[in-house]
């Protein structure tokens, strides 16, 4: 056991509530996952046994846990790395022959879904207003991106404040995603720089993917109205303000030249600036495209690779490698096959 107090072994860590757990328990863990996702709670899961390997039972291992209780996971061969840190939700034994309990919970996004609520946002921009609903559910909330305003007054209605804010994200392609125990209400990471580049099939296990042609939203008008003026207000979606190659030549909509055209109207009258508008133009062309190119990757273990950051593929064709956006990511590790990662990925250019 090392002097951090942390329970160890060669491929994961847990902590309970900070401290490590009994070592007859920690022995007893067989498999442990960790998944997270673009604007989804986080989740891990455990299994212990709950005899011993001399055939005791060890049914006082059961009550160690209660909902409530954190749990904090790391997880890499050598040097673990943070994966979630996380409240129990459920705790599922199951007696037999073999006696297997299933601890699971979720990160602090989770805690968003609790109740329903209905409150007016007058004046506020869309970071206000995200604050405001995350504090009301006692999570800690960062909004990184410049302040925008797309109505001067918003309503959420009976909703969670986890579908109210994800009713916020969509109209701005932004997004929800956890560091630690903070959620980030944030424009969408999708073509930043990739933390690391993946070779096939020196790096990855298996690599399949996915284009499809877009068939809406190659150019996006947006309508509103101005009740100062009483006129209709526009705007259009403009390519050069948002990442929509991700390091390639293209993106999906210069594939289609062979196609009829794509442009879409989308009308909305709650919309009375042309900053408003600009920003739902935006997100409306990024939105449609962010199915252009869709997969799923397996790999050796790797913590580093979480929802939310970019990374590079090579080796597969020069269409096919550049950067992709890991949309959800799962970290698993059981006693029989050791530690892998699979990967959920998008592109929007090529």
């Amino acid at each position: 056991m090392s002097n951090d107090a942390r329970a160890e072994t060669a491929a994961f860590q847990l902590l309970l509530n900070g401290k490590p757990l009994p070592t007859s328990l920690l022995a007893a863990v067989h498999s442990v996952e960790v998944s997270n996702e673009i604007n989804v709670p986080g989740m891990f899961s455990f299994k212990f046994n709950m005899l011993s390997q001399k055939g005791n039972w060890q049914g006082a291992d059961l009550d160690t846990f209660k909902p409530g209780d954190k749990v904090s996971i790391q997880m890499g061969i050598g040097q673990p790395k943070p994966l979630i840190t996380a409240q129990i939700y459920s705790i599922d034994p199951h007696f037999d022959a073999y006696s297997v309990a299933t601890v699971s919970g979720f990160d602090t996004m989770a805690k968003l879904r609790f109740g329903n609520h209905t409150k007016m946002f007058k004046e506020r921009n869309e970071n206000q207003i995200a604050t405001e609903v995350a504090e009301s559910s006692r999570v800690r909330i960062e909004t990184p991106g410049s302040p925008v305003t797309l109505n001067a007054c918003v309503w959420q209605r009976q909703q969670t404040n986890y579908r109210f804010l994800l009713s916020r994200c969509e109209l701005l392609n932004y997004e929800l995603v956890v560091n630690d125990m903070t959620v980030l209400f944030r424009p969408s990471a999708e073509g930043l720089s990739p933390v690391k580049s993946l070779a096939f099939p020196r790096d990855l296990k298996r690599v399949s993917l996915r284009l499809r042609v877009p068939t809406e939203g190659s150019t996006v008008q947006m309508l509103g109205f101005d009740p100062a003026t009483n006129k209709v207000v526009s705007a259009q979606s403009n390519p050069n303000l948002v990442r929509a190659r991700m390091g390639g030549s293209e993106s999906g909509y210069d594939f289609i030249d062979a196609f009829p055209s794509a442009a879409i109207t989308v009308t909305d009258p709650t919309l009375t600036t042309v900053e408003a508008l600009q920003a739902r133009a935006n997100a409306e062309f990024m939105q449609n495209l962010n199915r252009f190119i869709e997969g799923d990757a397996e790999l050796e273990g790797d913590p580093t690779l979480v929802a939310g950051v970019n990374i590079r593929l090579t080796g597969l064709s020069q269409r096919f490698d550049g950067i992709y956006y890991i949309r959800s990511s799962k970290h698993s590790y059981d006693d029989s096959t050791g530690y892998h990662t699979t990967l959920q990925l998008r592109r929007t250019g090529a």
